[in-house]
């Protein structure tokens, strides 16, 4: 019987300025890099991702795209085109790409829309999140066929997956019960801290971005579902009691920036609010180490990266008092109401007298990391691989 490794594609998509999903992306991938048991090879699609995780040390293909790629999904949606599809064995670039490098398993490290394009290739498959269906009132996830979209993906994607990854178990309820997936094919992996939260790098970032005294940091892309408006409002109402707190907001602008700053500048804080666009990478350790407290009162989840992020430097968190989003943080985390900003607003004004509450804080936040940890991404995939490997023993490939 043949025992040659298994050649695994991992399928890396989108840019740095993305935000938490490019880093989960660039971590889950540094740390399967570490096992040996099989062949992993990214695929990427530009150069600068290639470039990237190659110093890492990660074997890396960049796909190219062509017009045909576009006009075969055109007809790939349609029911009609099946049959001449699958006479004719038409495959886009990408999987022909997959077969030149012999891969016998495609991994998704992001809920793809190529996943839509294979023929000939199994998968697994993420899914980040199941927002459009919990809060499809936000713009991101619902204007402009958005929403449609991610349904069409979803609908069609999941059931053939060979596994599909989920962020948590109100993630695996959900897209069981919405998309009827079977119970043995969903799997919960926990989100993990980008890579750079590890990386102690010492940066006056006070002095360069002039703040005097304590701040709040929020690292987030200005999508309108990251409710930046709720701390202005906080920020606002601490300011008439006297108290000066300076928010730090970093992201990408998705197109919201203008509508915050306005609001700040109404609420007469504009002084108060700094947007520093995407943080570079060596300022994150700082960022979150010397804030009062990273704040983010998200209406997204059920889970999000930056908890863990603040959790595994040591910075006191604040978040949402909502399903799934309260579950990932335990105790180890200030609740907010998101009806009523004077409810940040109180729990700053305590961070800001307590030095106990913010050191009890900090201890329960690595505690809840630990517990987190404790099954990780790479242990759940080693298991799905080493299943899948004895399936694939079946057939010739």
């Amino acid at each position: 019987m043949d025992s040659k490794k298994m050649n695994i594609a991992v399928v890396f998509e989108g840019e740095l300025q993305g935000g938490g999903g490019y880093q989960q992306q660039l971590s889950t991938i540094t740390e399967l890099n570490k096992l040996d048991r099989y062949n992993f090879i990214a695929f990427v699609f530009s150069q600068d991702n290639k470039k990237n995780l190659e110093s890492y040390s990660i074997n890396s293909v960049v796909v190219k795209t062509a017009f045909f790629d576009r006009i075969y999904r055109l007809f790939h949606k349609q029911s009609w085109f099946l049959p001449f599809s699958r006479q004719f064995k038409l495959k886009t670039l990408f999987e022909k790409s997959l077969d030149v490098n012999g891969i016998d398993l495609v991994y998704f490290l992001s809920p793809s829309r190529l996943s839509l394009d294979l023929t000939t290739h199994n998968y697994i498959i993420t899914v980040w999140d199941l927002c459009h269906r919990d809060t499809p009132e936000f713009p991101e996830v619902n204007y402009f066929r958005e929403f449609e979209l991610r349904e069409q993906l979803y609908t069609k994607s999941l059931k053939k997956a060979v596994a599909v990854l989920v962020d948590s178990e109100l993630g695996k309820i959900n897209v069981i019960k919405r998309y009827g997936i079977d119970d043995s094919r969903a799997y919960v992996a926990q989100f993990a801290p980008s890579i750079y939260a590890f990386m102690d790098n010492r940066v006056d970032v006070k002095t360069k971005y002039q703040i005097i005294g304590e701040y709040i940091y929020y690292p987030a892309q200005l999508w309108s579902h990251k409710n930046h408006v709720y701390i202005i409002d906080a920020v606002a109402i601490l300011k008439q009691q006297g108290i000066n707190l300076t928010a730090i907001f970093s992201g990408a602008n998705k197109g919201n920036l203008n509508y915050v700053l306005d609001c700040a500048k109404k609420l007469n804080v504009s002084e108060l609010v700094k947007y520093i666009g995407f943080a570079p990478n060596e300022e994150v350790y700082s960022l979150y180490k010397n804030a009062l407290a990273m704040v983010m009162p998200s209406y997204f989840g059920p889970t999000n990266i930056p908890p863990l992020e603040a959790f595994a430097i040591g910075t006191p968190v604040i978040y949402s008092d909502l399903d799934g989003l309260r579950d990932q943080v335990g105790d180890a985390a200030l609740l907010c109401d998101l009806k009523n900003p004077n409810d940040l607003a109180e729990h700053l004004k305590n961070l800001l007298e307590s030095e106990n509450l913010r050191n009890y804080l900090i201890s329960k936040g690595e505690n809840r990391l630990n517990e987190l940890s404790q099954r990780n991404v790479v242990d759940i995939l080693s298991e799905i691989f080493d299943d899948y490997a004895i399936k694939l023993k079946c057939w010739n490939h």
